[in-house]
């Protein structure tokens, strides 16, 4: 960061959009309290099991997954603070009125409220650093989401102190507390409130430390230079936005060739590029030519395969480890460490794109993935290597995250980002929840669900090789490494 844009401003707009996601990324610890919080339903419909509670899960994720891109629409509007603001709001309202649920149908509706505020808040806080921090995007979302994989971490501990301090044991074959003798059960109730307070005191505080920039600032910024490849580009409002957690911003002017070799051949223009052929070069393409492309598909294709395993481990784990280890702890423990391996693993995802290459990072990860889950599967029974393989799948999980936005920033080009990414998010993100509640419809055992994630992992895998096979005789290695610097770096759900 340049000494110029380390001002009072600027350092306490970066705090608070660091505290301020601390809140944003709780979803990921629900994969903790369903058991505390099926076994406290329970007692109200019988009925109720840990499959259907699945579906809590994936409305927060759904809520996000809609109103993101409205979320960035709304920042232009009314600005950061009062954006973050309206987000915190909406998580711990949602969150500490779920104290008063006794049925699902309502303790869904709750939770989308919350899933609805991360989406219209979760951009804003990064927006705001942006404008302070124009030369090290990078970084400042690196510092930021640190903050949404330390969230869930904190939140998990906290939950699992107050609901479970004596550790008591799940019964194995329900995997349920008792709902009529369980303390566990009697304090699900204040677990939410007290989480809504926490989220309501973290968020206004970070909400409250946002600055905006002056606009004698702002202007000063957008005629800052990057040199890269050894010539002069304007990093102007619509380029090099984190366009995971950005995927809304206007529209920009980018000088930056999608391949220098498209360049040389005298600018981009819309040529389909097709899934089975490989290209030589990459294009500049608007959504809708992108969405006619079967290119864009196969890449929604793969980051569908690569990533819908990780929201279930995340889901599940607790469910599927409890009955086997008898120990919620030592899971929850487990489980908080990865979601901090989720947030941190990210940096090394980039860092060994950078050495070997974004396609062949991503194909890695994801043929590590189903190995790591069949072994996660395998052997629930020990503590060691259900730890080691849960953390694992979390921080395997990252990777497609950070890698994917990159990808379709290189291949779809920079000046349409925000609406072709936000595009492939909402197609990502309707498609994950779908799968995810359909195995909550099935009912099957976790341990036989697990193997169809596994599949679909493997399926995966075959998709990262077929795009790293189309786009092997691209060698715009340099340029990449620009969109995954000030598009993807730290992306984070």
């Amino acid at each position: 960061m340049s000494p110029e844009e380390c001002n009072v401003d600027s350092i306490l707009s970066l705090m608070g959009a660091t505290i301020f996601h601390f809140i944003v990324g709780i979803k990921i610890m629900w994969g903790n309290v369903t058991p505390y919080i099926t076994s406290y339903l329970v007692q109200f419909n019988p009925d109720v099991t840990t499959h259907q509670t699945l579906h809590v899960y994936t409305m927060i994720f759904l809520g996000q997954s809609l109103f993101m891109y409205l979320g960035g629409q709304l920042e232009k509007k009314i600005g950061p603070r009062p954006t973050a603001y309206l987000g915190a709001t909406l998580i711990a309202g949602g969150t500490y009125l779920s104290s008063y649920c006794k049925t699902l149908n309502g303790l869904i509706f709750l939770q989308g409220l919350v899933g609805v505020g991360i989406g219209l808040s979760y951009s804003a806080p990064i927006i705001c650093a942006f404008k302070h921090f124009k030369q090290n995007k990078g970084l400042v979302t690196g510092i930021i989401t640190t903050g949404t994989g330390a969230g869930p971490f904190l939140a998990g501990l906290v939950a699992t102190t107050y609901v479970n301090s004596e550790n008591y044991p799940v019964d194995p074959d329900t995997g349920l507390y008792d709902p009529a003798t369980s303390p566990v059960v009697r304090r699900v109730p204040e677990m939410f409130r007290l989480l809504g307070m926490m989220y309501a005191v973290i968020g206004f505080i970070g909400a409250s430390l946002l600055m905006s920039p002056h606009d004698d600032e702002e202007l000063a910024g957008e005629s800052l230079l990057d040199i890269t490849n050894g010539e002069q580009t304007s990093l102007t409002n619509g380029s090099g936005v984190n366009v995971y957690d950005t995927a809304m911003l206007e529209d920009g002017q980018s000088d930056i060739p999608t391949s220098a070799l498209a360049k040389a051949k005298g600018g981009r223009g819309h040529q389909r590029y097709g899934s089975r052929v490989k290209f030589n070069a990459t294009f500049e393409l608007t959504t809708p030519q992108m969405i006619r492309d079967s290119l864009c598909w196969l890449v929604i294709a793969t980051a569908i395969c690569t990533g819908v395993s990780g929201f279930y481990v995340a889901a599940t784990y607790k469910n599927y480890g409890a009955p086997h280890l008898q120990d919620d702890h030592f899971i929850t423990v487990v489980g908080c460490f990865g979601c901090l391996c989720s947030g941190l693993s990210r940096m090394l995802w980039g860092s060994m794109a950078d050495r070997i290459g974004t396609f062949e990072t991503l194909e890695m990860t994801a043929y590590i993935s189903p190995i790591v889950m069949l072994i996660y599967t395998l052997t629930v029974g020990s503590k060691m290597a259900f730890g080691i393989c849960v953390c694992t799948l979390f921080a395997l999980w990252g990777a497609s995250y950070c890698l994917v936005p990159a990808i379709a920033a290189f291949l779809f080009g920079d000046k349409h980002m925000g609406t072709n990414y936000g595009f492939i998010f909402l197609i990502f993100g309707v498609t994950c929840t779908i799968v995810i509640d359909s195995a909550g419809f099935i009912g099957w055992e976790f341990g036989i669900l697990n193997y169809v994630f596994i599949a679909i992992s493997l399926v995966g895998a075959g998709l990262c090789s077929h795009l790293r096979f189309l786009t092997s005789k691209v060698k715009d290695e340099k340029l990449l490494r620009h969109h995954r610097a000030t598009s993807s770096m730290g992306s984070m759900f």
